[in-house]
């Protein structure tokens, strides 16, 4: 009689987990699925500097290029930005939401990887325009075994550039570690955000 109810326990609990997995992979699937585009850049401040208002190098006070100097040395350089990003899920799936637990990100300029970080705050992403406030520390990729203030300066002016016929290509690729009913799960590759 024992036998049988531990028996019967462990069958419904199999069942239960199999059910949440079941959800959790069309969860998973749906984002997965998506189509991502950003919108819109409101705001994005590196170590408190608003790099929105530089256009050009010359742009930058000596006290802004002083903080970013002693931040590139150091390896502290911190973002905090603002984007509307747009996610439409597949047909079927717009009722569903996505906590993401950690995104990391790559910033590529015409397909080279130029700077990448990781945003550790959950973010609720759901079907339509979602308004995101990330912060990140920020890793400049290495050119010829450093990075430079110069290779910031310039990093920092494409956000601003009028002219697209100079403008490099700039792809934001993500990598979310979602939440799900059986714990966290990265996504196996990045995530190509459509600007």
């Amino acid at each position: 009689m024992i036998k049988k109810t531990v028996f019967q326990f462990f069958v419904f609990a199999g069942l239960v987990f199999l059910v949440f997995s079941c959800n959790s992979k069309k969860d998973v699937d749906a984002f997965r699925e998506a189509k991502y585009n950003l919108v819109g850049i409101n705001e994005v401040q590196l170590n408190g500097i608003d790099l929105l208002s530089k256009k050009r190098p010359e742009d930058f006070s000596f006290s802004d290029a002083a903080i970013l100097f002693s931040a590139v040395s150091e390896n502290k350089l911190a973002a905090t930005s603002k984007l509307d990003l747009d996610v439409k899920l597949p047909e079927g799936s717009q009722e569903r939401s996505m906590t993401v637990t950690q995104l990391k990100w790559q910033l590529l300029v015409n397909g080279t990887n130029t700077v990448q970080g990781m945003v550790s705050e959950p973010v609720e992403l759901h079907n339509g325009l979602n308004t995101i406030s990330i912060s990140s520390p920020v890793t400049l990729t290495a050119e010829n075994g450093n990075t430079s203030i110069t290779q910031l300066m310039r990093l920092a002016t494409l956000f601003s550039q009028a002219d697209a016929a100079n403008k490099p290509k700039i792809t934001l690729q993500i990598k979310p570690t979602i939440q799900t009913s059986v714990g966290p799960l990265e996504l196996p590759s990045y995530i190509n955000i459509k600007d």
